[in-house]
């Protein structure tokens, strides 16, 4: 899978690669599922969304509405935010390069900063953002109308929209123990602003958005790494993502620290009960290459780096890293690749998830890719 970057189909049906084929927007919608914190909070709640997961914008949007409507029966909690404004009287703390280069003095006014209670926070303004990026995905006109008027009565008390194009971000939203009422639509709301990123309407009212190499790249590594996630929870599973592995290195150099490469493994599963450990490294390029004298080959330098992975890992107090297993996971369209091997007695091996699929056979091909090194 290559090219420098993804822009949707005329219809918004489909996801495509410069110069490659293309994706279902249901399964760049998938991932993007998988990848979300609402989706590891609680996967029961998007029980059978593979067989539809089209109307996962449907889903998101219900429960903003349904929490919108439920906010506004009471005030909405203010909180205090920076403002500047030019007075009549001192408020706060003077702005004194204002209040002089405005020459505001002159007609009774002074430059103030002070700190106001306002409906405008963060938590609002992301609220009403998902609501106008999730209305134009919605099938249900209806839905989708309802999302825009709540969004227009959050406009009314004075939240405002955060401002994407710029780069504002929602992750200025802290969610703490503390905000048990508030999570599910906090982060059906981050959901819903990631589900309108490769549809295009990234910036609500304006041209439609790309998904880069890059982003697609980080956003298939993070929905793999749910998907265990969410799914090892009930088995049994320990799954870390971004975990280290330190090299065994003796006799080094005084400058070897400095120059020697980090090794962080993509996803590390542990069955602790079975004994089984499986370090998982996600690729964005073709699991398949061509060889010498025209012969297709799976990819030497990530089955070396897998290798080193599992080699580094082993140590002789550890139970679990003598048989540890390694898989390479390759995004694919139109490709199937599920092959093992065993050697110094780790399996190492490598597969694909095919995109173009149904995202129910999405779904399977994640199961059935550890099966052999998890059971």
């Amino acid at each position: 899978m290559t090219g420098s970057g993804w822009m949707t189909t005329p219809g918004g049906t489909g996801v495509v690669p410069a110069g490659g084929a293309e994706i279902p927007v249901r399964n760049v919608w998938l991932l993007v599922l998988y990848a979300s914190e609402f989706y590891q909070s609680g996967p029961e709640a998007f029980d059978g969304i593979e067989e539809y997961p089209e109307k996962l914008p449907e889903l998101l949007a219900e429960l903003l509405v349904a929490s919108t409507e439920d906010r506004l029966r009471r005030p909405l909690t203010p909180s205090f935010a920076r403002t500047s404004r030019d007075l009549s009287r001192v408020r706060g703390g003077i702005d004194t390069l204002r209040t002089e280069s405005h020459q505001l003095l002159s007609r009774g006014l002074v430059a103030c900063r002070f700190d106001e209670l306002t409906a405008d926070t963060p938590r609002n303004r992301m609220i009403r953002t998902a609501l106008e990026s999730v209305a134009p995905l919605c099938s249900d006109e209806e839905l989708s109308r309802r999302c825009r008027a709540q969004s227009q009565r959050l406009s009314g008390l004075g939240v405002g929209l955060l401002n994407r194009r710029a780069g504002e971000r929602d992750a200025q939203v802290r969610i703490t123990r503390n905000d048990a009422r508030d999570r599910s639509v906090l982060l059906a709301a981050k959901l819903a602003l990631e589900l309108a990123l490769p549809s295009g309407y990234m910036t609500p009212g304006h041209g439609r958005g790309e998904l880069s190499e890059r982003q697609f790249r980080h956003l298939f590594e993070r929905a793999v790494g749910g998907f265990y996630a969410a799914h090892g929870t009930a088995r049994g599973w320990t799954v870390q993502r971004g975990r280290k592995v330190d090299w065994k290195a003796s006799e080094a150099t005084m400058g070897l620290g400095a120059l020697l490469p980090h090794m962080v493994t993509d996803v590390w599963i542990e069955d602790d009960r079975r004994g089984r450990r499986l370090i998982l490294d996600t690729k964005f390029a073709p699991a398949l290459t061509a060889g010498r004298f025209a012969k297709v080959t799976l990819r030497s330098g990530h089955l070396y780096e897998l290798y080193t992975y599992v080699r580094a890992q082993e140590a002789s107090l550890d139970r679990l890293a003598a048989s540890a297993g390694g898989l390479l996971l390759y995004p694919a369209v139109g490709c199937s690749v599920a092959e093992s091997f065993v050697t110094a007695g780790h399996r190492l091996g490598a597969a694909t998830v095919d995109l173009s699929l149904s995202s129910v056979e999405v779904r399977d091909q994640l199961i059935a890719a550890v099966k052999p090194y998890l059971g």
